[in-house]
């Protein structure tokens, strides 16, 4: 008899009411697989498996336990992702990206309907659908189209060291506080590092923040955690070393562990020594970083979304601005970039860690068509 098996130990290819979530979703990975060069597969295991998994997770064993409430549910949690880049263009995704995730999971549904372990497709509803974002939430132009050009940054980077001699002199400021925002700006100034990468996504375990162990000040390196989901070497220039040698210093952390820049937060701070069972003392104001210290505890990384603010916050103190906005922390990137670019395509791939040269043209190429067309005249007039 038939059971739908391969004979080769692999998954059985029948898919049916009974069988188990994770099982049908394999199926399906492997039903899109053929004739595929591998990259829609990889998209589909990683957008799909995480529904399942997610689905699972709220008691959905087989697949017809698979109800409309389940798929709302995840157009609602790719709701808040989007929104959550409304507000931190270095976390979440857009709302056009919601959507095609949601297309990937309602194909997955299609795939058990034709099959008929589903009656009817519970993605193809209203009601999940009216759960998703709108398109345009979390598509900010200004964002994308921002660059730090030398003159700005050079602005910022001059009024943040103004700013922490001068707290230290007239003591308005803690000295930790304003070296650590000293050396935020030139970190981002000067290493062609993403938000993301630099801070904590409170939406990703993953991304903790960096750390001092992440940090070669001898080298002049830093290691993030990658667009591509993998640990990546960058350079850091020297004036963004010489500024965050200084805040080491400073800071003198007592682990390598410890967050480059720590959170400023209170009430975050609070809640790590409150559920260290070893602190009996409740913080305050004044003793809670050294109840940190006494006790190996590291505090909590700035947020991706506490950056921005202090970016901001920096630029409207300093009347610091690019094109007239406030200045934004992908802004410092693709400033550097664009200037890169302009020594070699291959030197700006290579900082900014791009796949391949291609993704750096297509960033770039536009502004130095620009510049091509401005040396073109000028050669026409010689």
């Amino acid at each position: 008899m038939d059971d739908g098996s391969r004979g080769d130990g692999r998954r059985p290819t029948t898919v049916g009411p009974g069988t188990p979530l994770s099982d049908a979703y394999a199926a399906f990975v492997d039903h899109v697989s053929k004739g595929d060069s591998g990259r829609h597969r990889g998209e589909v295991e990683r957008v799909v498996g995480e529904f399942v998994a997610r689905t699972t997770d709220a008691g959905v064993e087989t697949v017809a336990d698979l109800r409309v409430g389940h798929v709302e549910a995840y157009a609602g949690y790719l709701a808040r992702r989007a929104w959550a880049r409304e507000d931190d263009p270095d976390s979440g995704i857009t709302g056009r990206t919601a959507h095609q995730y949601f297309a990937l999971v309602r194909s997955f549904c299609t795939y058990l309907v034709e099959r008929d372990a589903l009656e009817t497709n519970p993605a193809a509803g209203a009601v999940a659908r009216e759960a998703l974002p709108d398109r345009s939430v979390g598509v900010r132009g200004d964002d994308r189209e921002q660059f730090w050009r030398p003159g700005t940054r050079d602005a910022i980077v001059r009024w943040m060291d103004w700013r922490a001699e001068d707290a230290l002199d007239a003591g308005w400021l803690d000295p930790a506080r304003a070296t650590r925002d000293r050396a935020l700006v030139a970190v981002l100034a000067y290493s062609g590092a993403r938000g993301a990468e630099l801070f904590r996504d409170p939406q990703n375990d993953r991304r903790r923040g960096i750390r001092w162990r992440h940090v070669d000040l001898d080298a002049g390196t830093l290691r993030v955690y990658g667009k591509t989901q993998e640990w990546q070497r960058t350079p850091l220039l020297e004036p963004g070393v010489t500024r965050l040698r200084a805040h080491y210093r400073r800071q003198d952390p007592p682990s390598d562990e410890w967050p480059v820049f720590p959170t400023g937060h209170l009430p975050s701070l609070y809640a790590v020594v409150r559920d260290a069972d070893a602190v009996d003392a409740e913080p305050t104001k004044e003793t809670v970083w050294d109840l940190l210290r006494e006790h190996d505890l590291s505090p909590p990384a700035l947020s991706t979304a506490g950056a921005r603010r202090l970016l901001k916050s920096f630029s409207a103190e300093s009347g610091v601005r690019e094109d007239g906005e406030p200045l934004l922390p992908h802004g410092a990137r693709r400033g550097l970039g664009d200037q890169l670019y302009d020594t070699s395509a291959e030197l700006a791939q290579e900082v900014l860690r791009h796949r391949s040269v291609e993704t750096t043209h297509r960033s770039y190429r536009d502004d130095d068509v620009e510049r091509l067309r401005d040396a073109a005249e000028d050669a026409l007039e010689e």
